[in-house]
């Protein structure tokens, strides 16, 4: 294909990613304050490092890692009185999304073809579950910055052992700050070091002395908070997020269905689905795949846009649908990444952390059966691995098959970033 189209293709992504980030912008402003998912005790969380002291690990959100609550508060420190607080912590979940995308998009040319990266990022901008997270405050998209950065770095070691440590050091620092946004940064540390060890098992010298400095380095970061919450939980259970650390927690989410979780519950999607995809349809708060699918293409929690307006739901509805399409192609290239694992190599590591942090959801989905549990924004700190296995699939397409595959891609952003626009529906 020749440089102009090409060209054109990537030129319409990038306008699309632009206007996704501008509705970002006018969603921070726009939607009421308090409204965000856990937005209480979140903004309590940011107070408290306001204040200058630590949170309660044993309130509702308090056992969170301090990360994305210390910029909070160093927001609510500098900016002007005329910025209001809830504003400024939604920008900070835009600017990291978007920053962690922006890192994606870069890494993604390493494997395919420009405008194949350029459409998927665009994808990755409209997606719902993104525009969603980029909405509201809260830490994952800090994690999913950090997180992103130090899989991309994983992509890139060089195959020098006098440049190991040179290298992993800067990783290293990236996970441990994924680990200090989000305990599922603590994925990220565990698949740094074996990406490390991996790339340099043929000098065991250079594979241990890496492998340690990617696990030891964030270890000194990260034990202050994991080492108080233990202490303050009584177990481990809260640092690896096996259950709810306080009672006030632990009531709260023994209110939501459906209370415990059945082996069918991971192998039913219901219609409700693609038709009705709010958890106030008949059969969604059961179906965990169901649930998953929902939040990503269309707020399966109804948290952002309102399952009361017809109008949305069909929207919603829409969406649904149309995520059939790249979550097919997604499915395709991490199938292709898996059979050309020469080809692919570089993206193992990334690979395998998609592969650990869907089987950990999937984990807590059992037990902890409730519906708030099934969140598909959990997964974005592997936004890389995701955009890299959409981008693939799309690359996997031939002749006019592509263009329409990319013209769809598009088309369906920018419906799904309209739909994500907030207050024009209301």
């Amino acid at each position: 294909m020749s440089a102009g189209p090409e060209r054109a293709w990537t030129f319409a992504a990038a306008a699309l990613v632009c206007a996704a980030f501008v509705a970002r912008i006018h969603n921070a402003v726009a939607y009421p304050p308090l409204l965000d998912f856990d937005a209480a005790p979140h903004a309590l969380n940011v107070f408290a490092f306001y204040e200058g002291r630590l949170p309660d690990p044993k309130s509702w959100a308090g056992f969170h890692p301090p990360l994305y609550f210390a910029f909070g508060a160093l927001l609510w420190r500098i900016l002007p009185d005329a910025v209001p607080v809830h504003v400024a912590l939604r920008l900070l979940s835009a600017t990291a999304g978007f920053g962690a995308l922006a890192i994606a998009w870069r890494t993604l040319r390493r494997f395919v073809s420009p405008a194949d990266a350029a459409v998927a990022a665009a994808l990755v901008a409209g997606a719902p579950v993104f525009a969603i997270a980029t909405s509201m405050l809260g830490n994952e998209t800090t994690c999913a910055l950090f997180a992103t950065a130090a899989l991309a770095r994983l992509c890139a070691i060089p195959s020098d052992p006098e440049r190991a440590l040179s290298h992993a050091w800067p990783t290293a620092l990236l996970a441990a700050l994924a680990a200090l946004s989000k305990s599922t940064g603590l994925g990220v540390v565990a698949v740094v070091a074996l990406g490390y060890f991996g790339a340099f098992r043929r000098n065991q010298r250079t594979a241990i002395r890496t492998a340690l400095l990617c696990l030891g380095l964030p270890v000194l970061l990260v034990a202050p908070h994991y080492g108080r919450l233990a202490v303050a939980s009584g177990s481990l259970r809260a640092v690896i997020g096996g259950g709810a650390p306080s009672d006030a927690a632990g009531s709260e989410m023994a209110a939501q269905p459906p209370g415990e979780r059945h082996l069918s519950d991971y192998l039913l999607v219901p219609s409700a689905t693609f038709f009705a995809p709010f958890v106030n349809a008949p059969g969604m708060v059961r179906s965990v795949p169901g649930l998953l699918y929902a939040t990503t293409w269309a707020d399966g929690h109804g948290q952002f846009l309102p399952a009361t307006s017809r109008g949305v739901v069909t929207a919603a509805a829409l969406c649904a649908l149309f995520g059939l399409v790249p979550t097919a192609l997604m499915i395709a290239g991490a199938i292709r990444i898996a059979r050309n694992r020469r080809a692919y190599a570089a993206a193992a590591a990334p690979m395998l952390f998609a592969t650990l942090l869907v089987a950990a959801l999937l984990a807590q989905t059992w037990v902890v059966p409730r519906y708030s549990a099934v969140k598909s924004s959990y997964l974005l700190p592997a936004l890389l691995p995701f955009a890299l296995a959409l981008a693939v699939g799309v690359g996997a397409t031939r002749g006019m098959l592509r263009g329409f595959v990319r013209a769809f891609l598009l088309l369906f952003s920018a419906f799904a970033t309209g739909v994500t626009w907030y207050g024009w529906w209301t």
